[in-house]
C-alpha cells in the first residue's frame, strides 16, 4: 500500500501568503445610496445627522453619476454633399 500525504504547501497556493486588494464595484455604491434612502424614510436619523448624511449621499450618488458610462448619443451623419 502507497500511503498518501498531503501538506498546506500542496493545497493551498503559494499566493495565499499575499494580502488581495478589496473588490468593491459601482454596484455597491448603488446599493449604499439605496440604505441611505432606505434609512433615511425609515427616520433612522436624527434631524442634526441629515446634513452629514445628506453630504455623503451627494457624495455618492455624484461618484455613481460619473463613474456610469452614459448611452452614446448619435451624431447625425455627415452627407457627402455637405463635405464639398
Amino acid at each position: 500500500m502507497s500511503e498518501e500525504t498531503t501538506t498546506e504547501e500542496q493545497v493551498l497556493p503559494e499566493t495565499q501568503d499575499e494580502p488581495t486588494a478589496p473588490d468593491v464595484n459601482i454596484g455597491d455604491f448603488r446599493a449604499m445610496l439605496q440604505i441611505i434612502d432606505v434609512a433615511s424614510q425609515r427616520g433612522a436619523f436624527k434631524g442634526e445627522e441629515l446634513t452629514s448624511v445628506g453630504t455623503v449621499r451627494d457624495r455618492l450618488n455624484a461618484f455613481v453619476q460619473y463613474h456610469t458610462p452614459q448611452p452614446e448619443e448619435e451624431a447625425p451623419a455627415e452627407s457627402d454633399d455637405a463635405k464639398a
